[in-house]
């Protein structure tokens, strides 16, 4: 079986479309194929709402997490703000398999919390921190953060086949790996980040090939594929239309306000990162602002040459050592680079 990949860019409003492979063990890629985003989440849902949020001043970057969540009072972690968060500055772990050890979502709020390293230590990309912020989300509108996502991004910028939980056409989409296999070598191996949990204390793990359902553990096992981190999926259409409307927006004629998407575009206290939007760097400048997501996608906006580039892969589904989604990734800017240039 060949892995499938979309690739997709839009430059100056011109838009292109490769679709090469399987989606799933019979059947092949194509242009309305549905993926698991994973991390791009983060910024397609996630930061986008905190956009709107500051837009209206329902929120400000600077407010601390304790204003909305209580459990964030404690000493170590009572000066954490909402922009620290955005940047991965907060201190928290970067993952945990909170299904394992947390019986909800309410659990988990107090457990990471809890964990982690000493506030202002550096940036440690975090899913725990993209969890939190979904939580003040539901907690300033009062909503579910699916309903958040699509009365104030969905909605508003057309993107018709981008949902929480499960695609919008169940017959159109990448199968995303074997069960939670990924994340049971992690538990069991201690690597990357070694947790307090062990794959023996879940009865859980799922060993079917995931087609239609989240393939992030804490996502599908704890939130019901709805989460602050991950559990969007979309089509490599949707994403060029909500990447063209941040260029628009950039430029002041869009449906995000240009003062606050611009501050969302600066880079921190990290090179490599903004405000839930990270950057890709060539020859020494920022070349995109955007993110990659486990499942072996990625969605990057460059405003100095007017362009979006979509990947979308199930890099996953293979037995073998799967390929980082950042090398599948780097090809795919020398491409356009090439194209365009």
């Amino acid at each position: 079986m060949t892995l499938g990949k979309i690739t997709a860019s839009s430059v100056a409003g011109e838009r292109t479309i490769e679709c090469l492979g399987m989606r799933n063990e019979t059947l092949s890629v194509n242009e309305s194929t549905a993926c698991d985003l994973g991390s791009i989440t983060k910024i397609i849902s996630t930061t986008s709402i905190i956009m709107k949020l500051v837009e209206t001043k329902s929120l400000a970057l600077n407010d601390v997490v304790s204003r909305y969540l209580p459990e964030w009072s404690t000493y170590s972690r009572q000066g954490v703000t909402v922009a620290d968060l955005l940047e991965h500055q907060a201190g928290l772990n970067e993952w945990r398999p909170l299904y394992v050890s947390q019986e909800n979502g309410a659990a988990a709020r107090l457990a990471i919390a809890q964990e982690g390293y000493k506030y202002s230590e550096g940036r440690h990309y975090s899913d725990l921190g993209f969890i939190t912020l979904g939580n003040i989300i539901t907690e300033i509108l009062a909503t579910t953060l699916d309903e958040a996502f699509k009365e104030l991004v969905g909605t508003p910028l057309s993107l018709t086949s981008t949902q929480f939980a499960q695609p919008s056409d169940a017959s159109n989409v990448f199968a995303s790996s074997f069960g939670d296999r990924a994340e049971l070598e992690m538990v069991r191996n201690q690597t990357p980040y070694s947790t307090v949990e062990s794959a023996e204390d879940f009865a859980g793990w799922r060993t079917h090939i995931l087609e239609g359902e989240i393939n992030d553990g804490n996502a599908f096992h704890l939130y019901g594929g709805v989460s602050g981190h991950a559990g969007l999926f979309s089509t490599a259409i949707d994403l060029l239309i909500y990447g063209e409307a941040i260029l628009e927006s950039l430029n002041g004629n869009g449906y995000f306000d240009s003062h606050v998407l611009n501050t969302f575009f600066t880079v921190g206290r990290d090179p490599i990162q903004g405000l839930g939007f990270r950057t890709w760097e060539h020859q020494g400048e920022i070349e995109y602002w955007g993110h990659t997501g486990f499942p072996g996608t990625a969605l990057a906006i460059s405003p100095k040459a007017e362009s979006v580039a979509v990947l979308l892969t199930n890099r996953l589904l293979t037995r073998a050592e799967s390929e980082k989604t950042e090398d599948i990734f780097l090809d795919f800017r020398e491409v356009m680079r090439n194209r365009y240039r």
